[in-house]
């Protein structure tokens, strides 16, 4: 008797928030493939609507509720029978309110229930609904493998989860546990079989990534070291990094690992000494300054990245000053800035706090203003040199047909192809750039890298 293939179903995905959640994201449409569920961008044509959440900043959690809201209407509309299910870090967090409050929700999936995705879309399947995974992963060793479902180049690696940190205003122990690192030899097996399938580039993922290993006598730094000599890996990056993890012989991994990225993202959070305080951060402004220093003198080509929090609760204009005074002392080649944004469960969110929206927009809007007049500065400099880049993709600029990539100081450059069916995806290339904006630069082909 022959077997009946069964036809392949639609899955439409929307991730939300750190390269984390889009490396849970890869693990559960590996584990859907197993089901013969496809990818698909029209949520019209989905068999089951996914939506992978973050609950870091407000931002994030507000599109979020929209975009479910949404689908009650289509799932009405169009397809009574569609499954729908939330997981990430807001289900995490939210699950059972979730459940309870959103009738066309199906089920959600905390932070460690991404490898039981098939099982709860196998429940609502043969008729159940309305329950919730979110259980933490109760073993002492953590253990995983890197799935990846795309023939990309690049693969994100996690080898570290969860965070002991408890900062006041971050609720990522709250909704991703506390630290578990991976063994050393089992990534470097992940990393070997990645590379074997046409992967070049990895980038190794944690919460606080380089607290690495602590619990298992193991060091992030020999780990770079090790994962740097493995033969056909052509980069390495990592992310992110709390300051106060910074160590000496991480500093000098980035004079003696090769293949590791020109490139570094410290969040800083503040420049004042009090609200880092109150941040829970444990290191000052001079210290962090310092650790800027120390990296620079072992690379010279680094560029430093950095996150800034303008108008944690009660901050005073000094204090704020003190943050501007940083940014202008730092020269950060970008950052990621907000305004504080109260987390439930959190010490800060129990703060009453007497600065006004207002200023606080204002603030913010100071810190990007003179971030940017700061990267038009160093990335004008950056012009009539060469950078050697991975291709990610093709876009339309005005029409034209360009490719992008980044540099190993992770810039991102456009060129354009000799040819409009040149394909360079996957390639790596080197490009001369011609010029430069606070955000993006513009490059000219040299040629296939040798």
């Amino acid at each position: 008797m022959k077997k009946i293939i069964e036809s392949s179903k639609k899955v439409w995905i929307k991730t939300f928030g750190c390269q984390m959640n889009y490396h849970d994201t890869e693990r559960i449409l590996s584990n859907l493939s197993e089901l013969n569920y496809e990818l698909s961008k029209n949520i019209e044509e989905a068999d089951l609507i996914l939506f992978n959440t973050c609950a870091i900043r407000d931002l994030a959690n507000s599109k979020f509720y929209s975009s479910l809201g949404e689908v009650k209407v289509l799932k009405k509309r169009e397809n009574k029978s569609v499954i729908v299910g939330v997981g990430g870090c807001v289900a995490q967090i939210e699950g059972n309110d979730l459940i309870k409050k959103y009738k066309h929700l199906d089920f959600a999936f905390g932070t460690d229930q991404i490898d039981n995705i098939n099982k709860m879309v196998e429940r609502v399947q043969n008729g159940d609904s309305k329950f919730i995974y979110d259980s933490y992963d109760p073993s002492q060793d953590y253990s995983i493998e890197t799935k990846i479902i795309n023939k990309s180049p690049q693969a994100f690696v996690n080898i570290i989860k969860g965070c002991n940190n408890f900062c006041t205003y971050c609720i990522v122990p709250f909704s991703r546990g506390r630290e578990k690192s991976r063994r050393s030899s089992e990534i470097l097996s992940d990393i070997k079989n990645l590379i074997a399938t046409g992967v070049q580039e990895v980038t190794l993922l944690g919460q606080n990534v380089n607290a690495f290993g602590k619990e298992n006598n193991e060091r992030f730094s020999d780990l770079l070291l090790a994962v740097n000599d493995l033969i056909g890996l052509k980069r390495l990056r990592y992310t992110t990094s709390h300051p106060y993890f910074i160590s000496d012989d991480l500093i000098k991994a980035h004079s003696t690992c090769d293949k590791l990225s020109d490139h570094l993202h410290l969040p800083v959070q503040s420049g004042s000494d009090s609200v880092l305080k109150r941040m829970g951060r444990r290191y000052t402004s001079s210290h962090y300054l310092e650790i800027l220093e120390k990296i620079r003198e072992a690379n010279p080509r680094i560029v430093i990245t950095s996150d800034i929090i303008v108008g944690f609760p009660n901050e005073t204009e000094n204090e704020f000053l003190e943050t501007i005074s940083l940014l202008e002392k730092a020269r950060f080649d970008s950052i990621y800035s907000y305004k504080f944004s109260p987390r439930p469960g959190t010490v800060a969110e129990k703060i009453v706090d007497e600065l006004l929206m207002s200023e606080k927009s204002k603030r913010l809007q100071t810190v990007q203003q003179i971030q940017e007049k700061i990267q038009v500065e160093i990335r004008s400099s950056f012009v009539g040199s060469k950078a050697t880049l991975l291709v990610e993709g093709a876009g339309r600029m005005r029409g034209v047909k360009k490719w992008k990539g980044r540099s190993s100081c992770n810039r991102l450059i456009h060129f354009v192809p000799p040819s409009e069916n040149d394909d360079f995806l996957g390639k790596w290339v080197d490009v001369e750039v011609l010029s430069a904006t606070p955000f993006s630069c513009q490059g000219s082909l040299i040629g296939l890298t040798c």
